[in-house]
């Protein structure tokens, strides 16, 4: 008697939100994944990417692979090539260039970023400022011109054929809006990009259609659910803004990571409880330690990366990690 083949098991990446921080994260913990668990990130059914994990999740889905991110992130990929250390630092410092020209325009943008954060916590829904005051008082205190750049030399502006859900929040309705999904209002890859990375007060909204849109992080920094409900048999996800439990750091560097970590379990719960296995690579206390309490700092991706990706290594040599990628090669 024939024996009928399993199907192969549908599988989700999810990449958190962490800044240029989780940037680092990321690209140590996706190329152990490829090197030590034989997994290549890109084969992913779905990729969901949040802030951070939306940069990463473009460049993968458009053809970049993780020794690409890993150069970048220990800044030896051939599109730094002929720059001194000082010009890429130059291009860093680039990522949070000042919006603002005078004390004036620092002040009406000030309060432009003041009422975006004000309504990204209440997460109510209102309706959206006249587009004359959106103007005049602008939300946001920073430009990604170094992402502006990036994103227009390295991505298309079409969406890749393979599923990449990006995560933002929009602060008009108060609801999360996953970019990419069928269903989704309409915007350009780089958009979902800048979008999801639109951290509230800090950098200025994306418009989409009637949309006020802003990081995906102000309603979860790893999305785990939105894989979990498109019925993934296996989900992996790299969350840089929460903690190993099983090494977790002290108090005073599970502050702001709380929400995060809280967040997380819920979502995990949730994938568990539709029969999801779920694979989680999260920093632990020596990590957390090394990552500080800026997020968004522009030295030290070396180190992270290469911790995230020891420690990755070592969690993929682990029983459980090792049937479950390996239940994808049979």
């Amino acid at each position: 008697m024939a024996v009928e083949a399993r199907p192969a098991p549908r599988v989700g990446l999810v990449l958190g939100a962490g800044g240029t921080v989780g940037l680092a994260y990321h690209s140590g913990v996706l190329r152990a994944l490829e090197q030590v668990g034989g997994f290549v990130p890109d084969q992913a059914d779905i990729v969901v990417g949040t802030s951070a994990g939306s940069v990463i999740g473009a460049y993968l889905r458009c053809g970049w692979s993780t020794e690409d991110l890993w150069g970048l992130a220990m800044g030896t990929h051939p599109v730094l090539s002929g720059l001194t250390p000082e010009e890429v630092e130059a291009r860093r410092a680039e990522l949070f260039t000042p919006s603002f020209r005078s004390v004036p325009d620092f002040v009406r943008r000030g309060l432009g970023s003041a009422f975006v954060l004000a309504r990204t916590l209440s997460r109510l829904p209102a309706p959206p400022a006249p587009g004359p005051l959106r103007h005049l008082f602008p939300g946001g205190l920073f430009d990604m011109t170094e992402g502006h750049r990036r994103f227009n030399e390295d991505l298309p502006l079409g969406w890749p054929t393979r599923p990449l859900w990006l995560c933002a929040v929009d602060i008009v309705s108060g609801r999360r809006v996953v970019l990419g999904r069928r269903g989704a209002p309409f915007a350009s890859l780089h958009e979902g990009v800048m979008a999801s990375c639109a951290i509230p007060g800090f950098y200025r909204p994306v418009q989409v259609g009637n949309m006020t849109l802003v990081d995906g992080g102000a309603h979860s920094t790893s999305n785990v659910d939105v894989v979990a409900k498109a019925n993934c048999d296996l989900i992996v996800a790299s969350v840089p803004l929460a903690w190993d439990t099983s090494a977790a750091p002290c108090g005073l560097y599970q502050l702001p990571r709380r929400f995060a970590a809280r967040r997380l379990s819920n979502e995990v719960a949730e994938a568990r409880s539709r029969g999801a296995r779920v694979l989680l690579f999260r920093p632990g206390a020596p990590e957390v330690a090394m990552h500080g309490l800026n997020f968004m700092r522009r030295q030290g991706w070396e180190a992270v990366a290469t911790m995230a990706y020891d420690a990755a290594a070592r969690t993929l040599d682990t029983p459980r990690f090792r049937s479950a990628l390996g239940d994808l090669a049979a």
